[in-house]
This record gives structure tokens, C-alpha cells and sequence, in this order.
């Protein structure tokens, strides 16, 4: 594939406001070039049609990339050799489901600063895959929420610029593919003092369980960025006490209402959740649900296998029994 002469590192940019802001990545970005790609007709709102027969097929789930501040950490080059790593699968996969967390420091960022470096992610990743993405949201894609500097009235502020640049009205969807059902649901709830928790929200659980009861007979995929169920939590705390240190475990691990899912809509037919944010591979079972928490793109952030679990992402090969079957992968990323 050839690389475009804006692949190379990308500009470093400054977190205070005399950085001038840079539109030449901007520019280079068709309204809605980058939202959902092929998957859009996918997303038109659902009918009360029949639904299709499942049939398998393949999806890539990619997650916490982090591009670093001016290519640190030969980031730009992780990435790349992980989507070639996806390009050359065999079967190739229909479409690709990012878990989100795309640029590292956007929180840090001024906001003109946090544009020119999501806009430079963008690129780099129309130009290294064809295949279509669906987007969800992680902590990471907050941009200037730890800024002073940046306004919080300005429209660009924490989620806007990850909606307004890939033109998504809100950050919980769904779609179908080949029989299969998709949900994407958005977990980061920002808090008064900037910092943020895994929650999901009210009107998102009243989507989530209107969309579930509307696809009862049809095998459902459901993504966040922070796991809905961990054994992380258990394990950190367990370690706090052997060291007797009684530090309370964050809520940023794991989402603290991720059980509404599990247990207050009965009947559904999801048949795995994904997600990432803890850069550890994992896959447990709760009520009768497979929970599969993916390794990072980036590791421990580009600087090696993170507790041991290589930088990788998810080969995703779904039955037409409605089996799921998730292989998570490294691409030979060599810190």
C-alpha cells in the first residue's frame, strides 16, 4: 500500500494555547470519509423485518492504539505494521471494531492541538486499510478535559471532536452484518472534576434494552471500551492487601454498571462483549455471557507486552451456530 507524505511522524504539538492550529490534515479529510466507511448502510435504523440467517464470517477488533505525541515510541509504525497485519489475513475480514483510545495525550492537548492529532491518526489509518471501521469511544479520545486551558463550552471539547470528526450524532449505535447484530455503546462518563468513571448512562441502557428486545432471535455483539467485567479488579486488590496497602480499587477499571447489561434485560442473545482499556488479554463468563477483554495494539504503551500479554488485536470468527470464536493475536511488534 503506499503511504501518502503525510504518514511519516506526526507533528508534535504543543499542550498550551500558542500552538496555531493546522489545517493541513484537515483539508485532507471528505466530509465522512472516515466515519463508518462501507458499514453505513449497516447502520440505517433497524426494521421490524425478519432477520436474516447468520452466516460466518470474520471482523479485526483493534484496540488502545495510542499514537504518541510526534510519533514517540515509533508508534506510527507499531500502528502500521498492525494494520498490515490485518490487510494480510486470510479470510480476510469484512469490517474492522476499534475499542477506541486512538491518540494518547488528547486529554493533555489543547483543543487546535487535539484536532491535528486525531485528524493525523485518521489519515494514517485511511491510509493503510480499505477495510471499514466502526468506532467506539475510550477514555483517551476525551480531548482537552485536562487542559486548563481548553474551553468547555467549545463545541470540540471532550467528545465533540471524536463526533464531529467521524460525523457520529451520538456514541452509542448498532448495525447488523450477515445475520449478526453489532451494539457500540459508550462508557466514559466524565466527571465535574475532569477525570472520568466506566459507567454507562440512562438513556444509553434504555437504547440498549430497546435494541435487544427488538433482536431476541438474532446473535448479538456487544462492544465498550471499559470491560463491563474484569477479574483485574479482584487481582489488584488482592495485591494492595498482601502489600497492606488498603487502597480502594479506581472505578476507572471497570464499568460500575456494566451488571445492568447482564442481568436486568432478560432474554437477550448476546453472545460475547468486547472491550479493551485494561491492555490485558482476558475472557471469563458471567451469566451465561462471554466477556473477552483484548490486549492493546500499543501494549503497554509502546513499551513492550503489558503483565506478559504482547501487543496484538482480535481475529474474530463468528459461527453461523451463533459460536463465537475470538483469537487474539500479535504481529511481531518489537519494542
Amino acid at each position: 500500500m503506499t503511504m501518502s507524505r503525510y504518514s511519516g511522524l506526526p507533528p508534535k504539538v504543543d499542550c498550551h494555547p500558542r500552538s496555531s492550529r493546522r489545517h493541513f490534515l484537515h483539508q485532507l479529510l471528505g466530509a465522512g470519509a472516515l466515519t463508518l466507511g462501507g458499514l453505513d448502510s449497516l447502520l440505517a435504523q433497524n426494521t421490524a423485518l425478519a432477520p436474516a440467517k447468520a452466516t460466518p464470517f470474520r471482523f479485526a477488533f483493534l484496540t488502545d492504539l495510542h499514537l504518541m505525541q510526534g510519533g514517540a515510541l515509533r508508534s506510527v509504525q507499531g500502528i502500521v505494521a498492525c494494520l498490515a497485519a490485518v490487510q494480510n489475513l486470510n479470510p480476510r475480514p469484512d469490517f474492522i471494531l476499534c475499542g477506541g483510545d486512538l491518540v494518547h495525550s488528547s486529554r493533555d492537548l489543547t483543543l487546535p492541538g487535539a484536532e491535528t492529532a486525531l485528524d493525523y491518526f485518521l489519515q494514517l489509518w485511511k491510509n493503510h486499510t480499505d477495510l471499514p471501521t466502526c468506532w467506539t469511544f475510550g477514555n483517551h479520545d476525551l480531548a482537552g478535559t485536562s487542559n486548563p486551558y481548553a474551553a468547555a463550552n467549545d463545541p470540540n471539547y471532550g467528545k465533540g471532536l471524536f463526533q464531529n470528526r467521524l460525523h457520529m450524532p451520538r456514541l452509542f449505535y448498532s448495525f447488523d452484518c450477515k445475520g449478526w447484530h453489532f451494539v457500540v455503546l459508550d462508557d466514559i462518563a466524565l466527571q465535574p472534576d475532569h477525570s472520568y468513571i466506566g459507567e454507562l448512562f440512562d438513556d444509553e441502557l434504555a437504547f440498549l434494552k430497546a435494541d435487544l428486545d427488538a433482536h431476541r432471535t438474532t446473535p448479538t455483539i456487544v462492544c465498550t471500551h471499559i470491560p463491563v467485567a474484569s477479574n483485574l479488579p479482584l487481582e489488584l486488590l488482592l495485591a494492595h492487601k498482601m502489600n497492606n496497602d488498603l487502597k480502594p480499587v479506581p472505578q476507572t477499571l471497570v464499568c460500575t454498571n456494566g451488571n445492568a447489561m447482564l442481568t436486568d434485560i432478560p432474554g437477550h442473545n448476546i453472545r460475547a462483549v468486547l472491550s479493551g482499556h485494561i491492555h490485558f488479554y482476558e475472557a471469563l463468563d458471567r451469566n451465561d455471557v462471554r466477556i473477552i477483554n483484548s490486549g492493546a495494539v500499543c501494549g503497554s504503551y509502546w513499551k513492550g507486552p503489558n503483565h506478559g500479554c504482547p501487543e496484538g488485536f482480535g481475529v474474530v470468527d463468528l459461527g453461523a451456530d451463533g459460536s463465537v470464536k475470538f483469537d487474539y493475536r500479535s504481529y511481531g511488534w518489537k519494542a
